[in-house]
């Protein structure tokens, strides 16, 4: 069975050690680059001129470092390129980008001011020179900058948090409610909700101004929300809490996701900043995670870790900036800001499942079961935990303790559709046949649309020769769920081939190939229904690059021997 129906793990993008970069640049020139601090508006000053060979190596380890999303490296590759050339605007604009991204907010704020000695106007370059005026209480210039920062429609969501809250900071509290609500329009889908995150906001400033049934108004409304997030949950249930409405609060931080331990969840975690600085950090973390353009991407680590320049103490902010680093596949640099985050944090859980997800992608299973299983240990009644640690070991093809691991959560109590699928994989990988159908059944009867469990047990019916015409209905359906998974229709293809309608079977197999091109079981499922539609040469063309890209040696043995012996026809 193709075990990548449900286990399958998106490629993480190709690995590059920048030892390579480095030599590369250095090769190219005499001597190695060095990276000086900005000491005034002039971005890199040097009393040596360095070789052309130095600079150009530079700015091209520069652009192969942002291809992999090394900010690091293209940060510091692009400021040495700059050396001998400060004002060239295109590496002005890169150097600020990279070192902004990389978290040197007053490195970017120089390089912010040496395209304006140019005149070159730029995406974000406001930004950092927002983040020193705060730091400075210089509200006025706050107040301007953010006006500034408003005319790109982007940042628009940024910009009004910042404004409301320095004016709020400058003695204008109302104008700064009434500017944060105007925001709030402007970005309001329809007239009569804001923005979740605005809402928020809203309360705490309201809050804030000592306006405590606003906020507890604004809150319980928000309490009411079926998709709030988990961050906006918690900040609203410590506006409920301090309002003296424990209920309301409790029952929204018990619909908070399992990865929180509520044991965690005191007044000190649920307090509100203590600084109206710190009041923006958390402004500048909501605005980054509600609007998270396509296009500026990339762009959301740096926001994030402008919310840390202003408050280096904020969880949330380290959290989902190791999610960010997690996402853009820069691994090792996730684990560095995670290890800040300590055990009694309410944000510590979804630490140590973001280092499981990260174990996961670096191939470190091992690691990651061995310190999850000593997590767990000391929590021995969390079905959640004992459902994850399940979920490792089955990734890891230990099924026996994954299986053990998920029926101990279902005895704490624990239930869901995915334990309850997991649970039958497991069954059905350790050949516990009868097991596995009992619980495939419970997790349908659980999430009757869930693709995955549609899929799988429709896959298996068929793949045994049992139930075709139920398995064909199960994938159907996956299918109009999830048209675009080649998984999936590969699956419908292949039911078709157990029932013998051959042409029908190569028509979805074709489309599964379209999706999944490099899918070495999908392939080779397309070749045999070629054979048995007499297409011989093509069929043999598709098991030929299956064995090759395959790295099952099995399936690649059962490939060698169809290419030598091809397949009984049908009905022999």
């Amino acid at each position: 069975m193709q075990q990548n129906k449900t286990d399958h793990i998106s490629p993480t993008g190709p690995s590059v050690s920048w030892s390579v970069l480095i030599w590369l640049a250095m090769f190219l020139v005499p001597s190695a680059c060095q990276t000086q601090q900005v000491t005034s508006d002039h971005v890199v000053t040097s009393n040596i001129a360095a070789p052309a060979s130095m600079h150009a190596g530079h700015f091209l380890a520069a652009r192969q470092a942002t291809y992999f999303n090394d900010v690091t490296a293209s940060a510091d590759f692009y400021l040495a390129a700059l050396q001998p050339d400060e004002r060239n605007p295109e590496l002005l604009q890169q150097g600020f980008v990279t070192q902004y991204r990389n978290g040197n907010i007053d490195m970017a704020a120089a390089l912010a001011r040496q395209l304006e000695t140019i005149n070159i106007k730029a995406p974000f370059t406001v930004e950092p020179a927002i983040a020193q005026a705060i730091t400075n209480a210089d509200w006025d210039a706050v107040i301007v900058l953010s006006d500034q920062l408003a005319e790109d429609i982007t940042a628009t969501p940024l910009a009004g948090v910042i404004k409301s809250w320095a004016l709020v900071a400058s003695g204008q509290g109302d104008a700064g409610l009434a500017h944060l609500a105007g925001s709030g329009k402007i970005l309001a889908q329809n007239n009569n909700d804001l923005p979740s995150f605005i809402q928020v906001q809203l309360a705490l400033m309201v809050e804030y101004l000592g306006y405590q049934d606003e906020a507890i108004d604004i809150a319980g409304r928000l309490a009411r929300s079926p998709t709030l997030p988990a961050k906006s949950a918690l900040q609203t249930a410590g506006i409920l809490a301090r309002g003296k409405q424990k209920q309301i609060a409790n029952a929204l931080l018990d619909k908070l996701p399992y990865s929180f331990d509520h044991g965690q969840i005191g007044p000190d975690q649920l307090a509100p900043p203590r600084t109206v600085a710190k009041f923006i950090a958390n402004a500048i973390i909501d605005a980054a995670l509600a609007y998270r353009d396509p296009q500026f991407i990339s762009m959301v680590p740096a926001r994030l870790q402008l919310a840390l320049y202003l408050d280096p103490t904020h969880d949330a902010a380290r959290f989902f900036l190791a999610q960010s680093w997690f996402e853009l596949g820069q691994f090792e640099r996730a684990r560095s800001v995670l290890a800040k985050i300590n055990e009694a944090s309410i944000w510590a859980l979804p630490r140590r499942l973001l280092l499981n997800d990260i174990d996961i992608r670096t191939d470190n299973m091992n690691t990651a079961i061995a310190q999850f299983n000593a997590y767990v240990i000391g929590r021995p009644d969390n079905g959640y935990l004992l459902k994850e640690l399940g979920d490792l070991y089955r990734r890891n093809e230990q099924y026996a303790k994954a299986r053990d691991s998920y029926l101990r959560a279902i005895e704490t109590g624990f239930d869901s559709a995915n334990l309850y699928r997991n649970l039958a994989i497991s069954h059905e990988r350790l050949d516990e046949d009868e097991q596995a159908e009992i619980h495939f059944k419970a997790a349908l009867a659980r999430d009757p649309d869930d693709p995955f469990t549609l899929n799988y047990l429709g896959y298996w019916w068929a793949e045994s020769g049992r139930h075709l015409i139920q398995a064909i209905e199960l994938i159907e359906q996956a299918v109009r769920l999830r048209p675009d998974s080649g998984f999936f229709v590969d699956s419908l293809g292949w039911v078709h081939f157990q029932l013998g309608n051959y042409q029908l079977a190569v028509e979805f197999l074709e489309k599964a190939t379209m999706l999944e091109p490099e899918d070495a079981v999908i392939i080779a499922h397309l070749g045999d229904a070629y054979w048995q539609t007499n297409r011989y040469n093509e069929a043999k063309y598709k098991w030929r690059y299956a064995a090759q890209i395959t790295k099952d040696s099995a399936l690649q043995a059962e490939l060698e021997n169809k290419l030598a012996s091809g397949l009984p026809m049908a009905g022999q």
